[in-house]
């Protein structure tokens, strides 16, 4: 755990919330319920001692909620750390307890951090060292700018392929300068996107595909054309019915809206709707989020291999 603190503290310095922040006048409030009580208390013992900072823990199940409130006006950033879709009352507006604090959520949110459905996964999701993740990133971003098209292969004869621009603009998360700490993505938008391909793997989604179904074997086949989905079926009819109403539910979910590599090594599947799954090694894609009304939803594959102009970067491990 003393390594994932350290490696998360180092993202928590790289958030923009913190610039030009000296450690000894910061204070971080850090929340939890009480299934991620430990969690939250580790993170507090494990941060080094050299960044200064000051904390405040509050127990969001039992603490009064205008306190709370205040301790978000005050404080230089908040974490908040918690199960939702992954509670036995699960509701779409999130916890009983997070429900009298969403507006000042709302208010501050450029100093939130959110770490929903981490549970005991934290330790998991940030013990890769920042700088290796960083200058895999660049190595993928360096490796794609050199080609003029991409292909994804998912092992079962299906493949995806698209055109990458000689102006592609590609995103790289990795923990710094970003109100999202989770570190490990490399993400694009690719208009041409074509192909049949079989999906395994899990969701993330407002949408509670991942909570439903958790970690999916390869049952769900997907046929896309220039970058919309436009054929589904499954084994599981209940899969496919419910994606059909996923996509029926607004053209926009219909559209294949990111083409992203997850490119954290220590990170597995468990099926939790929880954002640090995405950084899965290997393939996701996001469907909707780009027209009003959409609903954006990745789908975090479990396996395949990524192409750049036909030579692999990616099959089980990086070769970049």
């Amino acid at each position: 755990m003393k390594k994932s603190a350290e490696n998360f503290f180092s993202c928590v310095r790289g958030h923009p919330a913190m610039a030009n922040k000296s450690g000894y006048d910061t204070t971080i409030v850090i929340g939890s319920d009480k299934n991620q009580k430990n969690t939250a208390k580790s993170i507090i013992r494990y941060c080094p001692k050299d960044l200064g900072y000051s904390f405040i823990y509050v127990d969001l199940e039992s603490e009064n909620f205008e306190r709370v409130g205040r301790a978000i006006d005050e404080c230089d950033m908040f974490i908040f750390i918690y199960d939702s879709s992954m509670r036995v009352d699960i509701s779409p507006h999130g916890p009983w307890f997070i429900h009298p604090l969403k507006p000042k959520m709302a208010e501050h949110w450029k100093k939130s951090v959110l770490l929903r459905e981490y549970g005991e996964f934290f330790e998991e999701a940030f013990f890769e060292d920042i700088n290796d993740i960083s200058d895999r990133n660049g190595r993928i971003i360096d490796a794609a700018t050199s080609a003029q098209h991409v292909a994804f292969r998912d092992g079962f004869g299906g493949t995806l392929c698209g055109t990458l621009s000689e102006d592609q603009a590609w995103k790289s998360l990795d923990g710094r300068n970003h109100y999202d700490l989770m570190p490990g993505e490399v993400a694009t938008r690719i208009v041409d996107l074509s192909g049949s391909i079989t999906f395994g793997g899990t969701f993330l989604s407002t949408v509670p595909f991942a909570i439903k179904y958790g970690v999916i074997n390869s049952i769900l086949k997907i046929k896309v054309d220039k970058s919309q989905v436009i054929d589904v079926n499954s084994s599981n009819k209940q899969l496919e019915n419910d994606f059909q109403l996923y996509l029926k539910k607004c053209p926009g979910n219909k559209n294949v809206e990111e083409f992203g590599i997850g490119t954290n090594l220590n990170v597995k599947l468990h099926g939790r709707n929880a954002s640090f799954e995405e950084r899965h090694p290997g393939l996701h894609l996001g469907l909707g989020g780009g027209e009003r009304g959409s609903h954006h939803l990745d789908l975090v594959f479990s396996a395949g291999t990524i192409l750049f102009n036909d030579v692999v970067i990616f099959d089980k491990t990086f070769r970049v």
